[in-house]
């Protein structure tokens, strides 16, 4: 009996150790549907919950859009004073929303043309068409000056997502 109450005693721990950290595992999402992602120059897909590496490991065939350090639009200019995303669609717009989960709709009549003074910002919250739906993300840490950019050459990004394939999330 006491090797029982031993084996099962481990085994509950091991279970715990194996499932309670899944939190921390950037490709499960959170109860609210949101997910984790390291943004970078060489693509993302959104709803792959992947980010392209410069070493070529993880390569991204169809990519929503990728980050970039200078502005893609509108008078352009901006290079090395932050990162900007640019998404493949060439749709995107800064949100008001304060959280990620205030942002419920994609509204595609907000689709901004001219992004040059919208650099990616922490606590910023965008909305962008993808090549299979939509997302909206909070950024969580992003170069904020030309020093953070130029010590940060893949324009890595974190952020906070949700993907849907309507307008939906």
């Amino acid at each position: 009996m006491k090797k029982l109450i031993t084996f099962s005693f481990a085994a509950f721990f091991t279970i715990i150790l194996l499932f309670g950290c899944d939190k921390d595992n950037p490709s499960e999402p959170q109860a609210d549907g949101v997910k984790s992602m390291t943004m970078v120059h060489f693509g993302v897909d959104f709803s792959e919950g992947k980010a392209a590496t410069s070493d070529g490991s993880v390569v991204i065939d169809t990519p929503d859009g990728e980050t970039i350090g200078w502005c893609p639009t509108g008078n352009g200019g901006g290079w090395g004073t932050g990162v900007w995303y640019r998404p493949i669609s060439g749709k995107q717009y800064k949100t008001t929303a304060r959280e990620l989960g205030d942002v419920t709709k994609a509204d595609t009549t907000l689709w901004d043309n001219d992004l040059l003074d919208s650099p990616l910002r922490n606590g910023d919250i965008w909305v962008s068409q993808c090549q299979d739906g939509f997302v909206a993300f909070k950024v969580i840490d992003a170069p904020m000056d030309s020093a953070a950019v130029a010590n940060n050459p893949m324009w890595e990004v974190k952020v906070q997502y949700k993907f849907s394939t309507s307008i939906n999330f």
